[in-house]
């Protein structure tokens, strides 16, 4: 009996001291962490749709609870109409604190490592990918293959979708004042089956999160299930409360 009872002791020991070994040492928060977070803050500084705040809502379906904002935005000088365009978009952007643990929590979890090398790599793909702008629903304007010719992308749940209706799509890419309130109210009956490949706020595609464990038929690159959008909700709804984003540890796994 004593020596299953030291036997049990030890086992409990050895699990404590390997938890131990997952977390981040303490003394980086009091040391280095307050650096991540200024990174973090510089990163946020770059999300361009963040200008003038409607109002912040908590009863977005399927995002009840959650703090989502509401934001009209102007683009750059249009090079074809030669004016800026005017976008609206529910954001759920999070703080550079919040933004700077789950970078250091993905690289840890990946590399076992809070080097600059990594974490600064990390936010650097998310700057570019996204600039750490989570778009709940709305119209995400953008100059992606051409400089200074914005083009609008619906998104929904952080992920772009296409709209079943083709009459509501904008012919000379410039939204009118009553699509860009429907695409605020879009569900997913509105929507093709089919979604973009992206997850934000890193890009995480389907790919990445089967190869970093995820259970549920999203489908992949050829055929690119509307069910990602709740993957990538609940995924992120999950890492908002906590230190831990998958989305963001499941792209870290496969590419940092």
């Amino acid at each position: 009996m004593r020596y299953l009872l030291t036997f049990f002791i030890a086992v409990l020991l050895s699990f404590s001291s390997m938890a131990q070994k997952k977390r981040i040492p303490k003394k980086y928060f009091k040391k280095d962490f307050p650096a991540l977070v200024e990174k973090s803050k510089e990163i946020l500084g770059h999300a361009y749709m963040v200008q003038d705040l409607l109002y912040t809502t908590d009863t977005i379906p399927g995002w009840e609870g959650f703090p989502v904002t509401l934001y009209e935005y102007r683009t750059g000088i249009d090079k074809y109409i030669q004016k800026p365009k005017t976008g609206k978009v529910f954001l759920l952007n999070p703080s550079p604190e919040k933004l700077a643990r789950w970078v250091a929590t993905a690289c840890w979890q990946v590399k076992h490592s809070v080097d600059t090398s990594y974490t600064h790599k990390l936010l650097n793909w998310i700057d570019y990918q996204s600039n750490a702008q989570f778009p709940v629903k709305g119209v995400v304007y953008e100059d992606m293959y051409t400089k200074d010719f914005y083009e609008p992308y619906v998104f929904k749940d952080g992920v772009t979708v296409y709209i079943k209706d083709s009459t509501m799509w904008p012919a000379d890419k410039t939204c009118t004042p009553e699509q860009l309130d429907f695409y605020l109210r879009i569900t997913n009956e509105d929507l093709k089956p089919q979604t973009g490949q992206y997850g934000r706020i890193s890009s995480t595609t389907r790919e990445d999160y089967k190869a970093g464990g995820g259970k549920e038929d999203a489908g992949d690159k050829n055929d690119r299930k509307q069910k990602w959008l709740e993957v990538v909700r609940e995924l992120y709804k999950k890492a908002w409360n906590s230190d831990r984003n998958e989305l963001i540890i499941m792209w870290a796994k496969q590419h940092l």
